[in-house]
């Protein structure tokens, strides 16, 4: 078994519209840690999903705001194990999303 530190979501703007921010591949991964960092000059509200592969999406985080210029460390996602078909959904017009973490194979 190896262990690779890996930069699960390099760095993508989110839209107002749930969007994939990283599927899981072959294998196991797990999420170490999470920023959104908010840009713009109003506040954005976000939400953070996770839908098992082949389930519905459930809320990881409902709904939270980050004022302008601000960001959000995400504690919701440390540690969170994801396997083959996982995904991670996220809404926020605007706003960047970067997660680092490991995959186990």
């Amino acid at each position: 078994m190896s262990v690779v530190a890996k930069s699960l979501q390099p760095g993508t703007t989110l839209t107002a519209t749930a969007a994939t921010v990283f599927k899981a591949g072959a294998g196991t991964s797990v999420v170490t840690g999470g920023v959104l960092s908010n840009p713009t000059s109003a506040a954005v509200t976000f939400t953070v999903q996770i839908q098992r592969s082949g389930g519905a999406a459930l809320a990881v985080v409902p709904q939270r705001s980050i004022q302008p210029n601000g960001t959000d460390l995400l504690p919701e996602l440390s540690s969170l194990v994801l396997t083959n078909g996982d995904v991670l959904l996220a809404s926020g017009a605007g706003l960047v999303c970067i997660l680092n973490g490991y995959a186990l194979s």
